[in-house]
């Protein structure tokens, strides 16, 4: 082989080992072909390459593109994690990295702070939204990528790095020397109380701190009093299937089944179980807001409480995720890599597949009702409540989400919001409390939209005030208080969360809950 194969032998046995290295075995994948005969096929092209291709090809990249295209050719799922690829995964797992703490984005081509992260060296040192980074260790960022920034931004807590800022108002530029810092990313960020008492979390993604996370957030809105709950999945991508374990452990008993999964190997047939008592009382009201984005991890949360009348399920049909993804090194042959490879499918207690066959659109946000309903298996909750299966998790009570106007969706497009308000408050102050936007204010606005040549016809603006004054609010409070209370601004105009905090606020115990359930698809089903 050796003799066949010249410079390529090496990695060429590197792929081979590394495959049978992440579980693969020559029997298994026999059984649907010879796999010596494909893998003659493949070291023969290999070899016409080598010999004859235009240019000389790197032996890297080409065994790396083999490996993406052997992956790519399973699902949407499998994929090969390139050094590069790995260590953005574990960021995103392990919800950590060593960096400034600063959201930032490309406005009109120019690196800018959207929100610094409050506790981080870039909150302490004062940078604000809005400020402009214009050059990093002395080079120009006018037309760097978010991504090219990141690399450079992020480093080995304690060191250091400078950042010339370029603040609205001010002549000169701003210096700083910033010392980075393990940055974590909550994956719980928001918590508060809704209407006096109705208690709202929203977790955005399951990494490793986020069941730790959620018990702390649970633990003060308790303090503060909170009678009911809603859990906010909407748009959460997933994550670790470990944490959407413990998280559903927050809602049910010990002993419980949370999910199970069923691949062809012996090994990826496992059930998951609570391990401890539920959190909060069997009377207590739970709700969990779902959308077309709620996949994967979100869904084993939504589809356990909801199997185990835990609470009810609100919202559209969630994307159909139930996969499970096992990560394997593929070292020592290469520095730093991994695949991710489907080994299983998730169930839910009531035996629902999560996993949504291609005819139903994966990326639909609308569940279609009842008529998607009869076309689906049914199943029963632990109390005998009928729910269905078919992939995803269906809502109790489907509730649509608030569609934006098409004017007030082009000027957040355009960053017209953020933009006039660091404008605006680079010349005015405004009071503390909430921010209210006058006809000065409104003037003020259409005046900067003139300036930078954004067209509009001011009837049409004037129709759709409240929603973008909604939106100027939101930036404004943004850079005025920091992330939270514009998170709070913005949900004033939340349809689907205020209908949903109408249910949770309106149940006095679960059993009211399940009641108001019953009464809405009594009262939809007469329409």
């Amino acid at each position: 082989m050796t003799r066949r194969f010249g410079r390529f032998a090496p990695v060429f046995a590197a792929l081979i080992v590394g495959v049978l290295l992440g579980g693969w075995t020559v029997e298994r994948v026999s059984a649907r072909g010879d796999l010596y005969t494909y893998l003659d096929l493949f070291t023969d092209a290999l070899s016409k390459v080598e010999r004859a291709y235009v240019e000389e090809a790197d032996a890297k990249e080409l065994m790396y593109g083999a490996v993406r295209g052997m992956l790519a050719s399973l699902d949407p799922y499998s994929m090969f994690l390139d050094e590069e690829s790995f260590r953005d995964f574990k960021v995103s797992t392990e919800g950590e990295f060593g960096g400034l703490g600063i959201q930032i984005a490309v406005r009109d081509g120019v690196l800018t702070v959207v929100s610094p992260i409050e506790g981080t060296p870039a909150y302490d040192l004062g940078i604000q939204s809005g400020d402009r980074i214009v050059a990093i260790e002395g080079e120009p960022t006018r037309g760097i990528t978010v991504d090219e920034a990141i690399k450079v931004l992020r480093g080995k807590p304690g060191t250091k790095v400078s950042i010339s800022v370029h603040r609205e108002g001010l002549e000169n530029l701003l210096e700083y020397t910033v010392t980075r810092d393990i940055i974590r990313i909550d994956s719980v960020p928001y918590a508060f109380l809704m209407d006096g008492d109705v208690g709202y979390v929203r977790i955005s993604r399951f990494a490793r701190t986020t069941a730790e996370e959620l018990s702390q957030r649970l633990d003060d809105l308790e303090g503060e009093g909170m009678r009911s709950l809603i859990v906010d999945l909407r748009s959460n991508p997933g994550g670790l299937l470990s944490q959407a374990v413990d998280v559903s452990d927050v809602f049910l008993d010990a002993g419980e089944l949370v999910v199970s999964t069923r691949g062809r190997l012996r090994e990826q047939n496992k059930e998951f179980h609570a391990r401890t008592p539920a959190r909060f009382s069997k009377d207590f009201p739970i709700v969990v807001l779902v959308n077309g984005g709620s996949a994967s991890a979100s869904e084993i949360v939504a589809g356990g409480i909801q199997d185990w009348d835990r609470g009810i399920v609100v919202g559209t049909t969630s994307f159909g995720k139930g996969s499970v993804q096992t990560l394997m090194r593929l070292k020592p042959y290469t520095r730093d890599c991994a695949i991710k490879l489907t080994t299983a499918k998730w169930y839910t207690a009531s035996g629902r597949l999560i996993e949504k066959p291609e005819r139903w659109d994966p990326g639909a946000d609308v569940a279609e009702g009842e008529d998607e309903k009869t076309e689906r298996p049914q199943y029963l909750t632990a109390a005998g409540r009928v729910v269905y299966g078919g992939g995803g998790i269906i809502p109790d009570i489907t509730i649509k989400g608030t569609r934006r106007s098409d004017i007030a969706v082009d000027l957040e497009r355009r960053e017209e919001y953020f933009e006039f308000a660091i404008h605006y408050l680079s010349e005015h102050e405004l009071g503390s409390g909430v921010i209210e936007i006058d006809d000065s204010m409104w003037d003020a606005f259409l005046g900067f939209l003139e300036r930078d040549e954004f067209e509009f016809d001011a009837d049409v603006l004037e129709e759709h005030r409240d929603e973008i004054e909604l939106s100027m609010r939101r930036d404004l409070a943004r850079k005025l208080y920091g992330r939270t209370e514009a998170y709070i601004v913005a949900i004033e105009g939340d349809g689907q969360l205020s209908r949903t905090a109408e249910f949770a606020g309106s149940a006095n115990d679960l059993a009211d809950l399940f009641t108001l359930v019953e009464e809405y698809v009594e009262e939809e089903e007469e329409e």
